[in-house]
């Protein structure tokens, strides 16, 4: 699949951009933080959030709380601890404060898809089990156009669009298949 099949292909599933030319349709994503942290300060947060995953994987929430909140403190514009610091609210069942961090993950994380990626698809979640399907849908579709896997399965197969493109196509493929076995049992 080429780059114009891309853009094509997200002209089906996301309809708000009709109008705009193909080639602007299909972005290449790029990990370019507008905030750049020194690296030797960069180093020591990510270090510190490796601790805090580690603390939160053996059921330490607290523990893992207490290292982000110190990464944070260290560098207040650090949007990848606001990420992981939104997933210890979401185990400990904090979903107000966890929609906190990811909208502050959304504000600094310009520039890098991955964190955003990540921060979309996890709000597009609270937000659903929060009965705000309109707010879910548009997360979700921002998460798989930042790359999410998840998020786009579940953008594709939430977009009407989609579901009648998809509905088609089985059709097609149904008919196709039922003709090659009419040729074979004969």
């Amino acid at each position: 699949m080429n780059r114009n099949d891309d853009a094509i292909l997200e002209r089906i599933f996301n309809p708000e951009v009709q109008g705009l030319p193909l080639d602007s349709v299909s972005q290449t994503v790029e990990d370019n933080p507008v905030k750049v942290i020194e690296p030797e300060l960069l180093n020591k947060l990510k270090s510190m959030e490796r601790q805090a995953v580690d603390l939160a994987e053996k059921d330490d929430l607290e523990g893992a709380l207490e290292i982000l909140n110190q990464c944070l403190a260290l560098e207040k514009d650090y949007a990848s601890a606001y990420n992981n610091r939104a997933q210890i609210y979401r185990l400990r069942k904090d979903d107000d404060k966890a929609l906190e961090d990811l909208s502050k993950v959304i504000e600094l994380g310009q520039g890098q898809p991955k964190v955003l990626r990540q921060a979309y698809t996890q709000r597009a979640i609270i937000k659903r089990q929060h009965g705000d399907m309109q707010g879910s849908r548009a997360d979700f579709e921002m998460g798989a156009k930042l790359g999410n896997p998840i998020a786009r399965n579940i953008a594709v197969n939430e977009n009407p669009y989609a579901k009648m493109c998809n509905q088609v196509m089985m059709e097609m493929m149904g008919r196709e298949m039922k003709g090659t076995s009419d040729h074979v049992e004969k």
